[in-house]
């Protein structure tokens, strides 16, 4: 008969928490969007339109931002052989060596963002499904390419590089390089630590990986500096600040896919041999 006004009391100091709970939980929210449009660091909303019923890789633009047409060439395997969306048969073909000629590899290296192909290569396979052949020297590598039987049963590998340099390994177990070796690579901070390398695609602006700004709790965007010119990490340079970081808003911490940003400097770098853009 005595315990109901207590289990009442506790009841309601219950309520009383979980509605602070719910207050403090909201606070943080308002806080946090606030956060965001304060520290500069956008997520870039991608304004795309599609005509009706768009073909993907048929070579014909169809999205204003031209994304039927990306992503339809790709290298498979160590051998890097030439693969092709084929928009006819919705599916990956590879691609035969009769009538390919180098002006085929220069045209497919170049699409795809590279300035030269460093080497074309021949490899025979035991394939017995269709592939694509070059029937015509159109404006894209998928317009040029039609589907058939390769009769020479050799297909087409091709290796790109860009600004005319040999493909050489990778960093690990690489020797110091020289500062005007590679005059566009700046070292982007945060405060005093090293996150990640960036490209110089302009004066004012840098490319990036869109996955540096998910490693800290706090994305202060004065926090963010650009040193250019250097080699060793430990050698005194003065940065630039960053005023703008536009991140892809298709990124993720889940995958790899549009892992891209830029990053808008808050003064112009003042371009020379040491420091400047590729090419």
């Amino acid at each position: 008969m005595f315990r109901a006004p207590c289990m009442s009391q506790r009841r309601l100091a219950l309520i009383f928490c979980v509605s602070i709970l719910i207050v403090l939980l909201v606070a943080l929210i308002l806080l946090f969007m606030f956060w965001r449009s304060q520290t500069g660091i956008v997520y870039k909303e991608p304004a795309e339109s599609c005509k009706h019923s768009p073909v993907r890789c048929d070579g014909v633009v169809d999205c204003s931002q031209r994304s039927d047409e990306l992503g339809c060439v790709r290298f498979v395997s160590d051998e890097s052989l030439l693969h092709v969306y084929s928009s006819t048969e919705s599916q990956w073909l590879p691609v035969c060596s009769s009538t390919w000629d180098d002006s085929f590899s220069r045209k497919t290296c170049q699409q795809l963002g590279f300035q030269n192909v460093s080497q074309t290569e021949y490899i025979p396979l035991h394939f017995s499904g269709k592939s694509l052949s070059v029937t015509d020297e159109r404006e894209t590598i998928q317009q040029s390419l039609n589907s058939s039987q390769c009769l020479t049963g050799k297909y087409v590998s091709l290796r790109c590089t860009t600004c005319g340099q040999r493909i050489s390994g990778r960093i690990i177990g690489g020797k110091e390089t020289s500062v005007a070796k590679w005059p566009w690579q700046v070292s982007v901070q945060y405060g005093p630590i090293h996150i990640c390398g960036g490209t110089i695609i302009g004066a004012q602006w840098v490319l990036t990986a869109a996955h540096c700004f998910f490693m800290n709790s706090m994305k202060i965007l004065d926090d963010w500096k650009v040193y250019s010119g250097v080699s060793d990490l430990k050698q005194h340079a003065e940065g630039i600040s960053v005023s703008q970081v536009i991140i892809n808003s298709n990124y993720s911490d889940d995958h790899d896919d549009y892992d891209i940003a830029l990053m808008k400097l808050s003064r112009p770098l003042t371009l020379s041999g040491e420091v400047s853009k590729p090419g």
